[in-house]
């Protein structure tokens, strides 16, 4: 399954169903963990919104659909529905119920639908669909709701201090709307095995980027594979490219005078040698990178990630090697494979002027991933759904909403499916995501190029893999990039009669 991120695309990961979508600590982005998770699911028919309408509502929830059987892939999800048949014994003549369907084009899916006025009641959508892809209208704007007490968390003044609020403030739409609940999160990082580590004698995970050096050399020392895998060019260049050039996020992204980074904004950005090899940056992280891979086992050094993806994380949970880069889905993978050996988790280490003088300091660890994966939640409006007009209904399916949308049911459900991490304060993610949750609370601003063509990022990837490999020096790759860009760049104005000059 993918997800997008940041208006961009994830790579493909999990399941084949042509969807769009990833001590104990908990994720508030202000304020410590509590010891528990607050706001229980506990149903409290007095406090909920009695419209004195009844009927079934309708929810597509994606990949946290319970009980599916047609969904291809998806493992059996039991929470949810354990939710709504608590929901529905306190609100007696209401029933949930989820739509069990796989979709090949979903974004089609839903323009149709809400075309016919025959939107589901609530339905999976990510918040930069929402703000741009699907058609304007078809969600209800939730801000009111998130600025009120939620009736399902006694203990909160407003809905929205029970939520994550760096997630709210980042995805809302350039009106300031606010069109679904958010509570999960994609996240990546390095996969570890803790049996090989002890075994190299390291004590404990990276947390800088000098000690992830010395770890690969001393595991190597130990004659073991410290890492072997091709390093995605898309990922990693999001991770080095929002620190170096996080000064100059808010003047790339401003270029279309839209939320995020288009690929307009990426094509201007190259044009003006904002993001081009003409600034040091650009590639200054490629030897500082290539200090770690001269430690990996070369194999899948200059080979297609899509191509060879999948033997290199078997071998990493096959116990063959010591590290692998990936998303929160392989704690998942892990189980499905039975390892045995201990898992941990890393992030990408936040990097200092003493590995690179192009840093800034900024925490990018989540800059690969983020709050676009499946529990974000939209309500239908009476334009996209017809049924929406009859008195209460639209009431009763904010009141159900409420009552999914709680700290307590978000961690359930969250970590129930184990691939993602549950990002409201008073959760706490599963034992796997633990050391992935603050990626959660990361702003929003990941860089990279790879828009202007469709050909643009396999083509770097291709040189990526060759100056990694030693196959080409530094300064043939720094050539054979630009050559790339402007052969991008080209081909984007044709396609979208563009001109550059006047930005």
């Amino acid at each position: 399954m993918s997800f997008t991120m940041n208006a961009k695309k994830l790579p493909a990961i999990l399941l084949g169903t042509g969807l769009l979508l990833g001590g104990c600590s908990g994720n508030n982005s202000d304020g410590a963990p509590s010891e528990s998770a607050a706001g229980t699911s506990s149903a409290n028919p007095s406090a909920s919104t009695n419209s004195g309408w009844q009927g079934t509502i309708t929810m597509y929830a994606q990949v946290y659909t319970p009980n599916s059987k047609n969904i291809a892939g998806l493992k059996n999800q039991t929470k949810l529905r354990e939710v709504a048949d608590e929901y529905e014994a306190a609100h007696p003549g209401i029933k949930i119920e989820f739509v069990d369907e796989e979709f090949k084009d979903y974004t089609q899916t839903v323009r149709v639908k809400a075309a016919a006025g025959e939107m589901f009641d609530v339905f999976w959508g990510q918040w930069a669909e929402l703000n741009n892809t699907f058609p304007k209208g078809i969600a209800e704007d939730l801000t009111e709701y998130f600025n009120k007490p939620n009736p399902y968390i006694p203990d909160k003044a407003t809905w929205a201090e029970a939520m994550n609020t760096t997630v709210i403030s980042e995805t809302r739409s350039p009106d300031s709307k606010s069109y679904n609940i958010n509570g999960d999160y994609v996240a990546t990082a390095f996969f570890y095995n803790k049996d090989l580590f002890e075994q190299a004698g390291i004590a404990q995970a990276p947390t800088s980027w000098s000690e992830l050096i010395s770890a690969t050399q001393q595991l190597k020392a130990a004659g073991i594979t410290a890492m072997s895998q091709a390093p995605d060019y898309d990922w990693f260049q999001r991770h080095f490219l929002s620190d170096f050039f996080s000064k100059e996020y808010e003047s790339i992204s401003a270029f279309d005078e839209s939320p995020g980074v288009s690929s307009l904004d990426q094509s201007i950005a190259i044009v003006k040698g904002m993001l081009n090899t003409s600034d040091e940056r650009f590639m200054g992280w490629w030897p500082l990178f290539k200090s770690l891979t001269d430690n990996w086992k070369p194999d899948y050094l200059s080979s297609d990630p899509g191509v060879v993806g999948s033997n290199a994380r078997n071998d990493f949970l096959a116990g063959k090697t010591a590290i692998f880069y990936d998303g929160s889905w392989l704690p998942e993978n892990a189980k499905d494979a039975k390892v045995t050996f201990g898992l941990g988790s890393f992030n990408f280490p936040v990097l200092t002027t003493a590995d690179t003088p192009y840093t800034t300091g900024e925490d990018v660890s989540g800059a690969v991933g983020g709050p676009n994966a499946a529990f974000q939640f939209a309500v239908s409006t009476k334009e996209a759904n017809a049924t929406m007009k009859e008195t209460g209904k639209q009431a009763a399916v904010i009141d159900w909403l409420q009552f999914l949308g709680t700290p307590a049911n978000v961690e359930k459900i969250v970590n129930e499916h184990g691939t993602f991490v549950p990002t409201w304060p008073d959760t706490k993610p599963a034992e796997s995501m633990i050391e992935l949750a603050n990626q959660a609370s990361n702003k929003l601003k990941a860089l990279g190029v790879g828009g202007s063509s469709p050909n643009l990022g396999k083509n770097i990837q291709r040189i990526f893999g060759l100056y990694l490999s030693g196959n080409i020096d530094f300064d043939k790759a720094k050539a054979d990039v630009q050559k790339e860009l402007d052969t991008a760049i080209k081909e984007y104005q044709s396609k979208n009669n563009v001109d550059f000059s006047q930005y």
